[in-house]
């Protein structure tokens, strides 16, 4: 039994590339390389999913390979850089666990590898640039120190509706909804009242040379100018070129140097546009799992840092299988998504969302959106009252979505409550000698134990690997 441990592209101290090699036991590989036998422990190592409210858990992360270095052997790496850089655990050569190193950690016997949460990168506010401050009115469209200086620039991911602008140039009424290029301010509102379009500027120079008549605005990119104060509220509806729940994640995964399955772009695709407007810090990954939440699906990531974004469904018979000669011990923790592991009656989903809601509206708006004005969102509601029946103590989940569309919003309720009014098990499984399985992917459980003796399609919601014992534990659900 071989373990092998690789660090490509270590930097010593004299800061050039070095590719670190180290085994349980004696090891050459196929190209002669040494393996420096100093393994200990192989690998602790916990992978996991996000599903919002569909799933009883939290999201997982972590892995470590500890070293001996009694000797004092290793010391040399206090030395090296390595924070950063690929590893690969392997079983007998075949991967096993691929990751990034987050630090070493260094005792008196020991040496760490610790690795890095492979969704670490997302876990920090996503990018927003900040006003400088530096206007000299009446020019300039960056604030003054007295005002926006040092405050974060808006970002409108998908579409805005009804959302209140900053004050970049308070000579010349000039605002900014979005530091996107690629923004479109479809609508401004004075207290609900539509501002007549003046047209768009075609540069900045002229969105600050030339002023619009009373009563207008006129745009470019995500700013507009006024023609005269507003007598109040002032929102404003914009969207970016492509608003599609897809392409927002897409490009909110990009940002943070990851990569969102082309697959999944497709799917996300389908449900429209999101609407999502930044005005201070948000963590990408919160960002990401809006979205997933969303549409009733998951989020997850593979080791070459490409992002999973889906539907959550139902699980689907598979050859990939855990048999009961494998398992040491299995145990079921719930049988549905809501309060105390019981069935789904009741889905609701608070969707089509306003920034504002406003109740300064001026006299001559009409009921329809003063009505519409009054509510932050629309609710959608579904039922299923013989899931009631059955369990008198069914709970019901509310999914606050990023969805713009109503339609698309009922959708996914109908879905979402045919998917977890059923009974849908959470199970542990202790098992010995079992593949490393796919996050997320499908698995079929043989045991005679809890009633799974004709097998059980499941999913691999996590697992938790102990290589030195090879021992593995895997959170199923289905």
């Amino acid at each position: 039994m071989t373990w092998t441990l690789i660090i490509r592209d270590a930097r010593d101290e004299e800061n050039q590339p070095q590719t670190l090699r180290f085994s349980l036991g004696i090891y050459l590989d196929d190209e002669d390389n040494f393996y420096d036998p100093r393994i200990l422990q192989p690998g602790l190592y916990e992978a996991g999913l996000y599903a919002g409210q569909l799933l009883q858990q939290s999201r997982s992360g972590y892995g470590e390979t500890t070293l001996v270095n009694s000797d004092g052997g290793l010391d040399y790496l206090a030395d090296y850089a390595v924070d950063g850089r690929e590893m690969e655990l392997a079983f007998e050569g075949v991967p096993q666990v691929i990751g990034t190193v987050a630090r070493l950690a260094f005792s008196e016997t020991e040496v760490s590898v610790v690795l890095r949460d492979p969704l670490e990168p997302l876990r920090s506010p996503h990018p927003m640039e900040t006003y400088a401050g530096t206007n000299v009115l009446p020019d300039g469209l960056e604030g003054t120190e007295d005002d926006i200086a040092g405050e974060s620039k808006p970002l409108v991911l998908g579409e805005a509706r009804n959302a209140q602008p900053v004050a970049v140039n308070t000579s010349k009424l000039i605002y900014q909804v979005s530091s996107l290029s690629d923004c479109t301010v479809t609508a401004v509102y004075d207290r609900g009242f539509a501002l007549e379009n003046g047209g768009n500027y075609t540069s900045l120079a002229q969105l600050q040379s030339t002023q619009p008549a009373p009563d207008e605005f006129r745009s470019f990119e995500g700013y507009i100018r006024l023609g005269s104060t507003a007598t109040g509220t002032l929102t404003v509806d914009a969207e970016q070129a492509d608003p599609r729940a897809g392409t927002v994640a897409q490009a909110l995964a990009t940002a943070r140097g990851y990569t969102l399955h082309e697959d999944d772009v497709a799917t996300l695709n389908t449900y429209g546009a999101v609407r999502c407007y930044l005005t201070s810090d948000t963590n990408t990954l919160d960002l990401l799992d809006r979205i997933a939440e969303s549409i009733g699906g998951w989020l997850a990531v593979q080791a070459d840092q490409v992002l999973r974004l889906g539907d959550w469904e139902e699980p689907e018979p598979t050859s990939a299988a855990i048999n009961d000669y494998a398992i040491e011990t299995v145990s079921r923790s719930a049988a549905g998504a809501g309060p105390g592991g019981l069935p789904i009656w009741r889905v609701n989903i608070e969707c089509d969302r306003i920034e504002t809601v406003q109740n300064d509206l001026a006299g001559n708006i009409d009921n329809a959106r003063r009505a519409r004005m009054s509510k932050q969102t629309r609710r959608v509601v579904a039922t299923d009252e013989a899931v009631r029946d059955r369990h008198p103590l069914a709970g019901e989940i509310t999914i606050n979505s990023v969805l713009a569309s109503y339609a698309k919003s009922q959708t996914v309720a109908q879905r979402v409550l045919a998917l977890l009014s059923p009974r849908r098990d959470t199970v542990q499984v202790d098992a010995v000698e079992a593949l490393l399985p796919t996050v997320g992917g499908n698995l079929t459980l043989f045991t005679p134990r809890q009633g799974y003796g004709a097998s059980r399609a499941m999913r691999v919601t996590g697992y938790r690997l102990n290589a030195q014992t090879n021992e593995l534990t895997l959170n199923l659900w289905g």
